[in-house]
């Protein structure tokens, strides 16, 4: 039906109200808002796995390191790595050597009941035995 004019009838006019459109925006906001969040535990997980591959590496320095070594010349000492300074102390048992490594650098740790957080000085102890 026509009223005279040329625009045309309400039925036929084509588009979103103005009800859906921010309907629409505020799920639009839910979502990138969310995502947001989340990319802030993504980034703080990809650092702690680089330092974690950080630490490993430099333990297994050591490692090769007091591999290489007679056994009989095994005793304590202190190595720079990358961000980590490793330190060993050997104890002589029957027929082997029991190597404690000790890593300070950066890491994950607890703070006052709080959630974990890199923190650049963190402790780690590693034990290695080495046969005769």
């Amino acid at each position: 039906m026509s009223d005279g004019s040329n625009r045309p009838a309400p039925a036929l006019r084509a588009g979103f109200t103005i009800v859906e459109i921010l309907v629409a925006m505020i799920i639009l906001t839910f979502g990138v808002l969310s995502l947001a969040s989340t990319t802030i535990y993504v980034v703080r997980a990809t650092k702690y796995g680089d330092i974690t591959t950080e630490r490993s590496a430099a333990l297994q320095s050591v490692i090769e390191q007091l591999r290489s070594v007679d056994y009989d010349s095994i005793g304590n000492g202190t190595d720079s790595v990358g961000n980590f300074t490793m330190t060993w102390s050997s104890t002589s048992e029957s027929r082997s050597k029991l190597v404690t490594i000790i890593s300070t650098g950066p890491g994950l740790k607890a703070a006052g009941g709080g959630p974990p957080l890199i923190r650049p000085s963190v402790v780690d102890t590693f034990e290695y035995r080495i046969m005769r």
